[in-house]
């Protein structure tokens, strides 16, 4: 078999000791995955995505998007943002029916809308704890699961 820079990625994905390590890297993943989602703690590190703010109504910290709401979103953020966006790999039905665009026009332009997205959700999402937090304080006989 001639192997070339061509065909390398091939011999390698055809290879069984290459797909017996992915397959194991692939199962390692989701063992680490579970068993963080059972004991509490999240894949990702702060309330954007796991729905509890580390921070109280009345406490002196405040959330790192109330930080990026008053100062800005900051570059490290904006990257790992844009990160995020781009794991998306569907096009919204009206991004998908526009003919006179590429591909790769529809998918940058579908990335900013996940980008916009979250930020805007994550905004909203400190509101929102505040006020769910508030109404459990002041209605301390119901839980909230």
């Amino acid at each position: 078999m001639n192997v070339n820079r061509r065909s390398f990625f091939g011999v390698a994905v055809a290879s069984p000791f290459a797909a017996k390590e992915a397959a194991k890297k692939v199962i390692e993943q989701a063992a680490s995955l579970q068993a963080m989602q059972a004991s509490g703690v999240s894949y990702y590190n702060d309330s954007l995505y796991t729905g509890i703010s580390t921070s109280s109504v009345n406490g002196p910290m405040r959330s790192l998007w109330e930080a990026i709401r008053d100062m800005g979103v900051p570059d490290w953020k904006r990257e790992d943002l844009r990160e995020d966006s781009r794991r998306s790999r569907t096009l919204d039905p009206d991004l998908a029916a526009m003919r006179s665009f590429s591909l790769s026009a529809k998918m940058r332009m579908q990335w900013q809308r996940n980008y916009n997205l979250l930020i805007d959700r994550a905004l909203r999402q400190t509101q929102m704890e505040r006020v769910k937090r508030a109404f459990f304080e002041s209605n301390p006989d119901i839980s909230e699961y």
